[in-house]
């Protein structure tokens, strides 16, 4: 009997530890901690290495800036929707020191493109997906990077299985995280939008697979979908409900520049509520002001600046994918040469 007993708490003792080790961030093993009032917030946003001309190795300035008032915050945790680092094969020492070992609060991230190289980020951080609760909420982080943009096999179980909880009636919220934004084409309403953010060659399942498992989320429960591929935008935030369906998109991100801003979620009673905060003190607009209306009918841009130009230039001529392209284009060019010789010598 006494074997027995100290068998069963082993075991509870061993799926408590999974439930903690599904919390604890990979970076700087902080681990998510919510009191017994089931109340938190939370901070998010994407694209932490900021721009193309950031080759500094370290994260954005303006999140570096930041850092201070995230940990005097009362987040309980920091989201990063995609492309935390430019080049992880070689940014990660400066991000540990500079941004891990300096973060009070844990931090996950919904892998991007620039986060993957082989297995580089598998191996230091672990999953690209995984799920985890808090009080009665759900969170889920997706990969869209390694299926070019699907989410099947073990992520579409996940949803699936989120999905089944949320029927039995015990699930506040669901906040699901990724960085692409999988559910543009789904909606006509955004033509146009996200036109040079991460974009899969091909269609993806979302409509024919992810979708309805939504759909039976959001029947549910509330559902908030997050993605932080941007590109070139007008502000740091997207809103989109379908109101038929009960889901939430949201897109946030920052790119170091003026318009830096990220997404505070406070969860209170159950119920999640959203405040927009700026990195450069600038003044912001309730979340839902930053809509469909609002990117079709502002520039995206912030004034070019021509003295950037060298600089564009020398990073295009830096560019791996600038040589693989010139490359090929040179292999081509001596294949088609090659022909018309041929068929000059046969004539």
């Amino acid at each position: 009997m006494r074997v027995s007993t100290r068998f069963i708490l082993f075991v509870i003792g061993f799926f408590n530890l999974q439930f903690i080790i599904a919390q604890t961030s990979a970076f700087n093993n902080k681990t998510l901690q919510i009191d017994s009032t089931g109340n938190y917030s939370f901070i998010v946003s994407g694209h932490f290495y900021g721009d193309g001309t950031n080759k500094s190795g370290y994260p954005a300035n303006t999140l570096l800036a930041n850092l201070d008032w995230i940990n005097s915050s009362d987040a309980a945790m920091l989201i990063c929707l995609g492309d935390l680092f430019m080049d992880i094969r070689n940014d990660m020492p400066k991000y540990q020191s500079s941004f891990f070992d300096k973060l009070d609060i844990p931090l996950f991230n919904a892998v991007g493109n620039h986060d993957l190289s082989a297995d580089v980020y598998q191996k230091n951080y672990g999953a690209t997906y995984f799920s985890f609760k808090t009080g009665n909420d759900y969170h889920l982080i997706l990969d869209t990077e390694s299926d070019n943009g699907d989410i099947k096999a073990e992520q579409l179980k996940l949803l699936e299985e989120i999905a089944l909880e949320s029927e039995k009636g015990n699930v506040a919220n669901v906040f699901v995280y990724a960085h692409r934004t999988i559910w543009k084409d789904t909606y006509s309403e955004m033509e146009g939008l996200f036109e040079d953010n991460t974009q899969s060659l091909t269609s993806t399942n979302f409509e024919s697979e992810v979708l309805p498992l939504a759909k039976r989320i959001g029947s549910k429960t509330n559902l908030f979908w997050f993605a932080g591929s941007l590109g070139d935008a007008p502000g740091s935030f997207f809103y989109f409900q379908d109101e038929k369906n009960k889901i939430t998109y949201i897109a946030t991100a920052i790119r170091a520049l003026l318009r830096d801003a990220v997404l505070i979620v406070n969860v209170e009673n159950g119920k999640a509520t959203f405040e927009t905060h700026s990195f450069t003190n600038q003044k912001l607009e309730n979340l839902e002001y930053y809509n469909v209306d609002f990117w079709q009918s502002t520039s995206a841009a912030e004034p070019f600046n021509y003295k950037l130009i060298p600089l564009y230039l020398k990073n295009i001529v830096l560019s791996r994918i600038f040589w693989y392209g010139t490359g090929f284009a040179l292999c081509l060019v001596g294949v088609f040469r090659l022909i018309k010789k041929r068929r000059q010598k046969k004539i």
